[in-house]
Parts: C-alpha cells; structure tokens; sequence
C-alpha cells in the first residue's frame, strides 16, 4: 500500500515532502530509517521497503529532496552557488536536513539510541529481543549520498547551531552509503578511463536521455574483477576490470515499470540540475568535505564522533558506483594502514584515525536492489545498523 505523502515547512519557506510507514506497533527501541533518493529517481523508487520495515523493528521515512515532487525547487542563486563549487550551497542543505529530522523526531517522539538513552531498558520491556537500538540512521542512494557528505563533511557549518547539533547527536547513530557514484566523494577519474557515460553521450537527444540514462543505470552487469570466493568485488581492482563499456544488458530494473511507475518515480528536470555535481568546481568542495566526514582525525572525533558508516554495493552494479565502492575501500584500507590499525585505544566508530566504515557487498544486486529485491535489501540495511 502507497503511504499518504506529508510535507513539513521549514525555515525560508522550504517545503520538503515524504511518506512515512509508522512507528512499529508496541515497540519501544525501533529504529528509523531516513532514505534519500538519487538523480532522476525520486523517493517513490524506495516505496515496497514500507511493507517491510515493521516486521525488522524499523520505521522507513522515504524523503524527496529538494527539487523533488513536492519539495522546494532549488533558486536559481542555490543553482550558481552549486556550479561554482560554493561550500554554502552544501551547509545549508546540511542545516536544511538537520532541521526535518529535529521537526520529525519531535513531532513523532523518535526513540533516542540506546546508547544515549538516559535510564536502561528492562530486558524484558517490549520491543527488546526483536532487534533494534533506537535513534535515526541516515540512507543514501546513489547521489542521495551527497546530503550525508555534505552532513557530515560541513563541521564548520555556521547555519548549524549548537543547539540543532546538541539535539540530533542524541539521535542519529549511522549513516549508510547504498551504491554512490564517484561524484558524490569527488573522486577524480583515472585520464585514461574508457567506461561509457551516457550524459556525454552526443547519440542521446535530450528526448532520449531519460530512457538511454534508465536503461543504463538499472542493467545487470558482469564485472570481470568479481570474486566468486568472498562474492564482492575486491578492493585490488581497477576502472579498468570493470564491464563499464555496455550501454545496457539485456536485463533491466526498468523493463517491467508501468507507464504509471515510470511518471511517478522518475522526474528528469532535477536530474540536470545535478549533473551539475560533476563539474571540477564542485567536485574539489565534495573532495573536501569527503575527507573531513570521513578521514580527517579532528573532525571525525569532534562532529557528530559516534555515527559510523556503511557503505552498501551490488556485485552487479553499474561501473560508476563499482569502482566508487572499489576506491573507497582501497583509500579507507590505505588510511587505515597508514595511521594503523592496531592500538587498543581506537574509538569503535572512528576506526584508525578515521570514521570507522563498513564494507557489504550484496552479491548479485545492480543499483536497483531495493526494487528487486527489497525485503533481502532491507534485511540488510538493518542488520548494518545492530552489528556493533
């Protein structure tokens, strides 16, 4: 069943809009899951996860960003400031998000994780022994990982204040990376890479572009770096042991979409705006603001210090998020190498001198698994969340 879509109004006179499954019935340490879509997908991509949140003691809150259906359109002052790299464009999408989920929580009397929780729980309270550990985490897909960068990246964000941050870092306990691009970290392409990329595709009429982008996004693909013994794709290989030259497969996500599913989940305007994030202005701030989320010592011990990170992939996905998955396992391992990994002292969360993350490859998937396969997705998603 489709969830009646809300709208919150925030400051400025910025809307956003999203569906919401519930809180479990008679639990009291579920967890809720914030879901931010990609390009060109909106949130209606995540609705089958609704159906299947409350058997995992979760709650799925499924949001439209901004530029969205139904949430406020970016300026065309919020357009420049993008394109030209400006940091402030990100802070205040930070501060923007930061806000919805203190509104939420409010308004919804969200459990605190449990950490944070000033009383214990009885064991034998209800909702204990079915899983879950309060507070909110914090789901990005695809280019919908750009908030969480920008989240946790801005540490000097002004438009933060210190009682906005006092209040979600009770709250927010992991923040879960399903299947970036390389853009979303600003990870520079290798010169000599040949993989096809369909917006530099001069075949592709702007009227064809939705479909060509669709069919390329969501295709099943066979990359030759597979693992078949750890079923992943290995942290060794390169762009170049990737299938990254098909402009599709014969099997797609996309293929069984009614021409209902198709209006309602795909919106191409925004899409171009966020084309925009490819540009080298923009992707020197999201270097900067990948590196203070994610590896920089101060600021991964003094913003928001005890959110971990997952980072979720499909075997099968499409080169431009397999070789983001395969970077930043490579840079996380190099990371960890370097500042060591050894010492007894290390924070839990925030790993060897970095933000701790975790590495799940889900084998078989493309970049469509919560519509394929969403009950085995959404598993996942909470099985990431409880594993300490």
């Amino acid at each position: 069943m489709i969830q009646p879509t809300q709208t919150f109004s925030l400051s400025g006179g910025i809307k956003l809009s999203f569906t919401d499954s519930g809180a479990p019935f008679n639990q009291l340490n579920y967890t809720t899951v914030l879901l931010l879509h990609g390009g060109v997908f909106n949130a209606y991509q995540f609705h089958k996860l609704h159906a299947y949140a409350h058997s995992l003691n979760l709650r799925t809150v499924l949001l439209h960003r901004r530029d969205y259906a139904g949430s406020t359109p970016y300026s065309s002052s919020e357009i420049q400031e993008l394109e030209r790299g400006n940091v402030i464009f990100w802070e205040r999408l930070a501060a923007q998000m930061g806000e919805f989920l203190k509104m939420f929580i409010e308004r919804e009397g969200i459990p605190k994780l449990a950490a944070r929780q000033k009383r214990a729980l009885s064991p034998q309270a209800n909702g204990l022994g079915k899983g879950g550990s309060g507070g909110v985490a914090i789901l990005g897909w695809s280019g919908g990982c750009l908030p969480i960068i920008s989240f946790l990246g801005a540490t000097q964000n002004r438009m933060f204040s210190e009682e906005l941050y006092g209040f979600l870092v009770e709250y927010i306990g992991e923040c879960i990376f399903y299947d970036p691009s390389y853009n979303c970290f600003g990870y520079p392409l290798p010169p000599d890479n040949r993989n096809y990329i369909p917006w530099e595709d001069t075949a592709n009429s702007s009227e064809d572009f939705l479909q060509a982008f669709s069919n390329w996004v969501s295709s099943y693909y066979d990359h030759p770096c597979y693992d078949p013994i750890t079923r992943s794709l290995p942290a060794t290989a390169t762009i170049h042991d990737l299938d990254g030259s098909r402009r599709k497969s014969d099997e797609t996500s996309v293929s069984s979409w009614t021409a209902e599913e198709i209006a309602k989940g795909t919106e191409e305007r925004p899409a171009r705006n966020e084309i925009a994030t490819f540009l080298p202005p923009v992707q020197e701030t999201l270097r900067v603001l990948t590196n203070q989320a994610l590896f920089d010592p101060y600021c991964t011990r003094s913003w928001f210090p005890d959110v971990g990170i997952t980072h979720i992939g499909g075997t099968r996905t499409g080169w431009i998020c397999a070789w983001t998955m395969i970077e930043t396992k490579k840079r996380y391992l190099q990371h960890s190498r370097t500042h060591g990994s050894e010492s007894e002292d290390l924070d839990p969360k925030t790993g060897p001198g970095c933000r701790r993350i975790r590495f799940f490859d889900m084998d078989g998937a493309n970049h469509f698994a919560h519509w394929d396969r969403p009950a085995e997705f959404l598993r996942l998603v909470a099985h990431s969340i409880r594993t300490p």
